[in-house]
């Protein structure tokens, strides 16, 4: 696990963490574009510091994201052509397997999993 603090540049250390965690999974590039984008939500719509997680689950691996939260919930939009964001959970959805997002005590923590055979 990693904690960063909620700055744009940390975004490209949780992409190296997971690659470097993932070095051999066939689903390590995906995982590292996802984790760039949860990171991201994070540092714009969370608070405080940054956790990310990569877990070993029975058939694949799942990356948590957790930040301080905020009083929204992490939904897929659709964008615009020409929008500049609101892309990053449209594309968890549809590249992960599984994604969801659980709230406690500690703030709001975003997961993913990817099957071994992604």
């Amino acid at each position: 696990m990693m904690t960063l603090r909620d700055r744009y540049e940390d975004v490209a250390h949780a992409r190296r963490f997971v690659a470097a965690t993932l070095h051999d999974h066939p689903g390590r590039e995906t995982a590292v574009l996802l984790t760039s984008e949860l990171v991201t939500n994070s540092i714009v719509h969370g608070e405080g510091l940054v956790t990310v997680a990569v877990v070993s689950v029975c058939d694949g691996v799942r990356v948590e994201v957790g930040d301080g939260g905020s009083g929204t919930v992490p939904r897929p939009r659709i964008a615009t052509d020409s929008a500049e964001n609101g892309r990053g959970l449209f594309l968890v959805e549809h590249l992960a397997d599984r994604w969801d997002h659980v709230r406690g005590a500690a703030g709001l923590t975003t997961w993913f999993e990817l099957a071994n055979g992604a």
